[in-house]
């Protein structure tokens, strides 16, 4: 490099695979996306506790606080990384700026010094070209997801369309998508069509951070997946239903002449998250709810029926059912769309639809059929033992039939899972864990089912004496909270031996109270 002269040129900047190389390697194997849930998971993820305890990822987090906290702010941090910076454009790169630089953009949360890094930049009057450079070289070549999100906020700031190539790969990885999609809104002449790109390439908090940015789009393109696939997401598909309703334009949609599966489907899914409420703006926020509603029920009616129409049908008419608040309805139309509803409720094809899912325990869809069986009323436990058979690792339909269980039924479930789970396996605790996490999953259904068991007295104590074995903390809770729940005539004295016995060795302070409670007063 000639004196005088500024070029970073191949710095390195950090230990280990980069994101980018990552990024690559996902998309040759996956194509654009959405990848799977394992290529989501970073060179740089670090190790987690082997406690069994819930893991949350740092996109999750970032997807919390930006629609539930404030961001948080670190004002020393901001200074010295615009200091480091400022080092680094303002004269040529001397051996180990950049390194220096990505180490300390690691470690403070990007979310908690973004904007204000920014502002301070601007005060600075820094060149943009060369703080351009240095994004993309952060983008690149990081090791570490923070400082590589600077790298995309610094890439947003002083970039241009020469980018969207990067900022879609990069953004394809949850963990960096909403610092492309932000990017890509400021960086490219077509920054509603550069995000929907993205949108379709992601899934769960990415979907959700890039879906946000269409509001109040008009391509009528973005507007019909809206309406079709572009709200649903792999956390909640009431973060974004009333965005697609709007800006979608659901009840235009809904007036059509032609009105595809999808459409119809993708209605059902929007009004039925409405319905629910929850995080974001509901039915009470929906203008159209009315007449959308009127309109979907006058389609549903002369449509074919599918358990999806069907869980969405009975997501609507709980809503109805409920004392409403806060609605801006005339009695008049809350009483029609209930009865309207009630009557499409009513119509017997949506049992016969139900009861021949279940009637076949090797359908794909027959765990889907089995919730809505039980949401409708109908006996599920004889089908869904059947199930269990075949699909002994199945916490939901344990669940299910437990839920709807007689105390015959509930002393034949108890029954097979004695059978179908490896009881003894499992009793080997006891010990501080909470069996998050995958390898868990028959912990789980005896989770389920031993959490069941209080409502029928004497029934399932091999499930109980095993709960009282684990490792994992809940179990042994919810084991006690069944003994403590029935009459005392119904836990025999051997059951009173196995939680005296367990007693000395509980590591857990509350469930060792909870068995000198249970045990208390009472004869060897």
């Amino acid at each position: 490099m000639k004196p005088g002269t500024w070029k970073l040129g191949d710095a390195p900047v950090g230990d280990g695979p980069t994101f980018l190389a990552h990024a690559l390697e996902m998309s040759l194997r996956y194509g654009a996306g959405p990848w799977p849930e394992e290529a989501q998971l970073l060179p740089d993820e670090p190790p987690r506790a082997d406690d069994g305890g819930v893991f949350i990822g740092t996109a999750v987090l970032d997807g919390i606080r930006t629609h539930h906290f404030a961001p948080g702010s670190d004002l020393g941090a901001v200074g010295e990384i615009a200091d480091l910076m400022q080092s680094l454009v303002t004269a040529p790169p001397r051996p180990g700026d950049l390194a220096r630089l990505h180490e300390r953009a690691a470690d403070p949360p990007a979310l908690d010094i973004a904007d204000a890094l920014l502002d301070e930049l601007r005060r600075r009057r820094l060149p943009r070209d060369r703080l351009h450079a240095v994004g993309l070289h952060l983008a690149e070549h990081g090791t570490r997801r923070n400082a590589t999100k600077i790298g995309l906020v610094l890439v947003g700031a002083c970039g241009d369309s020469r980018d969207r190539g990067l900022l879609l790969l990069l953004g394809a990885l949850e963990e960096f998508t909403l610092y492309a999609v932000v990017a890509l809104t400021r960086t490219q002449p077509d920054p509603r069509r550069a995000v929907y790109e993205l949108a379709r390439r992601v899934r769960d908090w990415g979907r959700i951070h890039a879906v946000e940015r269409l509001e109040g789009c008009d391509d009528p393109e973005i507007k019909a997946w809206l309406l079709r696939d572009g709200f649903r997401n792999g956390i909640m598909g009431e973060y974004l239903a009333h965005l697609a309703a709007t800006t979608g334009d659901l009840y235009s949609a809904l007036l059509e002449s032609e009105i595809d599966d999808d459409l119809l489907d993708g209605a059902g899914g929007i009004l039925s998250a409405l319905a629910l409420g929850g995080p974001a703006k509901d039915m009470t926020d929906y203008a159209d709810a009315v007449p959308a509603l009127s309109r979907y029920a006058e389609l549903i009616d002369w449509h074919e029926a599918t358990v999806g129409r069907l869980n969405h049908l009975l997501g609507i008419v709980w809503f109805l059912r409920r004392p409403l608040e806060g609605l801006d309805w005339s009695d008049d139309d809350l009483q029609v769309l209930r009865d309207r509803y009630e009557e499409l409720l009513r119509q017997p094809r949506w049992q016969d639809l139900v009861l021949d899912h279940l009637a076949d325990p090797f359908r794909e869809d027959f765990a889907a059929a089995l919730w809505t069986a039980s949401r409708l009323g109908l006996p599920v436990v004889p089908q869904a033992m059947a199930y269990l058979d075949l699909n002994p690792l199945d916490q939901h339909a344990w669940y299910v039939a437990m839920e709807n269980a007689t105390p015959a039924e509930a002393a034949l479930l108890t029954g097979l899972a004695e059978r179908l789970l490896p009881l003894e396996e499992l009793a080997d605790g006891p010990a501080d864990h909470l069996g998050f996490g995958p390898g868990h999953e028959a912990d789980w259904i005896l989770n389920s089912l031993v959490s069941s068991l209080g409502a029928f007295p004497g029934t399932g104590l091999p499930l109980i004496r095993v709960g009282l074995a684990t490792r994992i903390t809940p179990i042994r809770r919810a084991a006690l909270n069944a003994l403590s729940t029935w009459p005392a005539e119904a836990v025999p004295e051997e059951v009173l031996g196995w939680v005296r016995a367990a007693l000395p060795g509980e590591p857990d302070d509350e469930v060792r109270e909870q068995m000198a409670t249970l045990t208390a007063g009472r004869t060897r």
